[in-house]
């Protein structure tokens, strides 16, 4: 039996609930479990760039996106002070979906489990997969509740720690320290933060990411030892001492930590695994598939693509289910595999910087070539998937 009916969605997040409301609103009964047992969604906050806003646009909710957001069309690299290096304006987008639209983690996720919602999915909290047992033509379930299920088709979009990649190939694939973290904290968006901006220094890099017009989020990656938890009484003091080499609206924000400002810490753990993303009728995406540094901010962009080429693939009248879900992984691979690679090396150069001399000939190489770069990584990701 070929026809795809009844799909179970492990995880309620962008790729999750992207997927969820593409497949119920072409007729497929879906059932999401998130395992939290309220959507208090952790994060700061996600720039969209133009291959998420149009997967956004056939669920119709780009315009809500839009509004609710900030929207900008170009990046501004600095040096620690704030004065310009370079500026990129991207190849993204068209006339009617612009480069890029940045909103909180919370905004975009309420949006979508909206959609989802509307197209009838079933979204059940607190639950989590217990068991998957697979049959030729069916995926069998018991839940953490007890209960019990059968799918046609088993989507797994439950994160980095996904149990749905464990139980395909164990642990022979999973992520892994990088040796970096990232740092984030809302605060007020002065007047002339009117786009993505890095500042590189010197073994680190901070920028900030407008949300709105009021708020924006400043982030700040460097080096960290694995396992390091810097939750705590001592969070506020370690983000300061961390962006001291910083000028410009930084010394402000960074005066204005304390005990009760909403740091975000997390480990930057890169994860590319290979094809095929799938077994029998199980078959993952987003981040259990893939987990990338945040420089070209395709994290959940990648996830949402990857919701939407499942549910084409999966719902398309031609071959085996199998066949199906191949295409689905082998079309799907090499995007997400050159974002792997173009934001690790990104990474992996600006945190090479170690002395003021390197610095100064990062900014010359970067004056002459980072638009141009950007750039090629434009023309990839704005061609259609």
């Amino acid at each position: 039996m070929n026809e795809i009916r009844r799909v179970l969605v492990v995880g309620g997040g962008v790729g999750g609930l992207t997927a969820a409301a593409i497949l119920a609103r072409r007729g497929t009964e879906v059932i999401v479990i998130e395992r939290r047992p309220a959507f208090d969604i952790p994060g700061v906050g996600l720039g969209q760039p133009a291959n998420a806003l149009r997967v956004y646009d056939s669920l119709g909710v780009l315009e809500e996106i839009l509004e609710t957001g900030f929207v900008y069309d170009r990046m501004h690299i600095f040096d620690p002070s704030r004065k310009l290096i370079a500026e990129h304006k991207f190849l993204l987008g068209d006339d009617r979906v612009p480069a890029f639209c940045a909103l909180s983690r919370l905004q975009l996720h309420k949006i979508l489990l909206a959609a989802a919602e509307r197209a009838g999915a079933q979204i059940r909290l607190g639950v989590e997969v217990s068991e998957i047992h697979e049959d030729r033509d069916c995926v069998d379930v018991t839940f953490s509740n007890g209960q019990r299920d059968s799918f046609d088709l088993l989507a797994g979009f439950d994160g980095i720690r996904s149990t749905t990649r464990l139980h395909l190939v164990g642990t022979a694939f999973a992520p892994r320290p990088s040796g970096y973290g990232a740092w984030r904290v809302q605060a007020p968006r002065p007047a002339d933060v009117r786009g993505m901006e890095f500042l590189q220094g010197v073994s680190s890099k901070t920028g900030a990411m407008p949300l709105s017009n009021d708020i924006m989020y400043l982030f700040h990656i460097r080096s960290e030892a694995a396992g390091a938890n810097f939750a705590g009484q001592d969070q506020a003091k370690l983000f300061k001492e961390r962006l001291a080499q910083y000028g410009g609206y930084v010394p402000e924000i960074a005066a204005s930590l304390n005990s009760s400002s909403d740091i975000v810490y997390s480990p930057i753990e890169p994860l590319m695994l290979p094809w095929p993303w799938f077994r029998g009728r199980v078959v993952i995406g987003g981040d259990a598939a893939h987990t990338f540094a945040p420089h070209l901010t395709q994290g959940a962009a990648m996830a949402a693509e990857d919701a939407f080429v499942l549910a084409r693939e999966v719902l398309a009248d031609d071959g085996s289910v199998e066949a199906r879900l191949m295409r689905y992984s082998m079309k799907r691979y090499p995007r997400c595999a050159f974002v792997y690679t173009f934001s690790g090396q990104w990474m992996h150069d600006e945190q090479s910087i170690h002395s003021a001399e390197e610095l100064e000939a990062a900014r010359a190489e970067l004056t002459l070539n980072a638009s141009a770069r950007i750039g090629a990584s434009d023309r990839i990701l704005n061609a259609a998937i």
